[in-house]
């Protein structure tokens, strides 16, 4: 039979994923960015995900503290399509409950 052998390609063996990498899968990078909106006032602007598609390129990366301080500022919204809003809302407003349901 007429073919290629692969015989003479050079192979190695990679080593198998970390169990965490397994079960939580690739990361993605940490950090926000606030993309300002127009309009009159301060803190209008929407909270990204630093690699959601809709966050302005350059703008600074925000730590924690300070999206979650963006994140309370009046017209101010968290992206739902990067999950900004699914990981920073429950920290905006989860706290509010206490720990045992108790406000």
């Amino acid at each position: 039979m007429d073919g290629v052998s692969y015989d003479a390609v050079p192979t190695e063996y990679l080593e198998p994923p970390m169990v965490v990498q397994q079960a939580l899968g690739p990361r993605r990078p940490s950090g926000w960015v606030l993309a300002k909106a127009g309009g009159r006032g301060p803190g209008r602007g929407v909270v990204h995900a630093v690699d959601c598609g809709e966050a302005p390129a350059g703008a600074p990366v925000l730590t924690l503290d300070r999206a979650l301080d963006a994140a309370q500022h009046p017209g101010t919204r968290l992206c739902s399509l990067c999950g900004a809003a699914a990981e920073l809302d429950p920290v905006l407003k989860g706290f509010d409950q206490g720990f045992g349901g108790e406000a």
